[in-house]
């Protein structure tokens, strides 16, 4: 069972409607609102967006959708003069299905310079997805790095496959969507590019741990024997001289690294 941790940007509820519902009806019994807490962007008010989101599921599921912020605050919208009959009890009982005691609803701001450490306890919880659907794309990239080398496997979007009608905002919502033909729920760390990617980081660090152990053990060598022969020994001299080679060779590789073609 999967727990769902939303990167939020904005008061919007919609925004977020889809994703969550989709989660729940795949298992996910918690869902986290995650704010990054930085000047560069407008913070959210969390406990707000998250009752408004409940209350949203709750109006949908009687019928109603309300409107949550600026032009049309406070507007309300009766379902019944948009849906046939069978179309709206369909629709009340998918987002019924979302108000069941068992999920915990809750929020979590984040300082930025805590982003990276944030998202690594989230990659040792596991089955976590990570959504960044209306995250600000300030965030996107530090999101999907620290995912990438924190080996986090879910990091979705949701992604509308139609245009949208903006004028009536519940036909976007995911009652309206048929996934795979109007909706995907895409996962961004597998896709062919971003996975080719991650494995040439893979591919890359495996000779700097190499690397690393190597000098480690040369250098207890180099001790060892040193301690055993003594400075003046011909074994010792040979490996100072290795060694001097070896430092001069990485010199020049950190400073003028090889490219590949």
């Amino acid at each position: 069972m999967s727990d769902l941790y939303i990167f939020v940007t904005t008061d919007r509820p919609d925004q977020y409607l889809n994703s969550i519902v989709h989660c729940i009806e795949k298992g996910t019994r918690k869902i986290v609102f995650i704010q990054v807490e930085d000047r560069q962007t407008e913070q959210v008010k969390l406990n707000l967006l998250r009752a408004n989101v409940y209350n949203l599921l709750q109006n949908l599921s009687t019928g109603v959708y309300k409107y949550y912020t600026d032009p049309f605050k406070h507007k309300v919208v009766h379902l019944d003069a948009e849906y046939k009959t069978e179309n709206l009890t369909k629709l009340k009982a998918k987002y019924s299905f979302c108000l069941t005691d068992g999920i915990d609803w809750t929020v979590e701001r984040v300082p930025y310079l805590n982003l990276r450490r944030y998202i690594s306890a989230l990659g040792k919880r596991k089955g976590s997805i990570v959504d960044v659907t209306s995250v600000s794309k300030v965030y996107i990239g530090d999101i999907l790095a620290c995912c990438l080398l924190e080996n986090i496997a879910q990091v979705y979007t949701f992604e509308l496959l139609v245009k949208p009608d903006f004028d009536k905002p519940w036909k976007i919502l995911i009652h309206e969507l048929a996934e795979g033909k109007v909706y995907k729920y895409t996962n961004l760390v597998e896709t062919p590019i971003f996975k080719e990617s991650k494995n040439s980081i893979l591919i890359r660090s495996i000779p700097l741990l190499v690397s690393i152990i190597g000098t480690v053990l040369f250098i207890a060598v180099t001790l060892t024997a040193t301690f055993i022969l003594g400075f003046n020994s011909v074994f010792i001299q040979v490996v100072s001289t290795i060694g001097t080679v070896l430092g001069i060779i990485s010199f020049f590789l950190v400073y003028f690294p090889v490219r590949s073609k």
